[in-house]
């Protein structure tokens, strides 16, 4: 039995994208790249998301195959091993790229389930 069901891993992703979105608020990628404290918290929610990605990227590639799943543990990767490689500019560019996106599919798939489970 995995350590935690595919449902909460998917609720856990969520409420990560709206920590992020709730920390970045009012700021531009130039206020970004000035605020460490920012850029750690987001870099966490990061790492958060692609653990919880890496931990059921089984489920999540058979319930969406489109959405890159193996791209977002890669940023955790990144994130946790690659630290020192981590470019400000990319993480701002997920925060305002890639998380809505990714918050889509994963509100789509957690329909999915609340209609297969209700």
């Amino acid at each position: 039995m995995p350590s935690r069901e595919f449902e909460l891993r998917v609720r856990d992703m969520l409420a990560e994208i709206a920590v992020v979105e709730e920390t970045v608020s009012g700021f531009d990628a130039e206020l970004f790249a000035q605020n460490q404290q920012v850029l750690r918290a987001v870099l966490y929610s990061l790492a958060v998301i692609g653990e919880a990605v890496a931990s059921a990227i089984d489920e999540l590639e058979a319930a969406d195959p489109v959405t890159p799943w193996h791209q977002i543990r890669g940023m955790r990767n990144a994130v946790i091993h690659e630290y020192f490689r981590v470019e400000v500019e990319t993480v701002w560019q997920t925060t305002q790229l890639d998380l809505p996106t990714l918050k889509a599919a994963l509100r789509q798939i957690l329909d999915r389930l609340e209609t297969e489970g209700g």
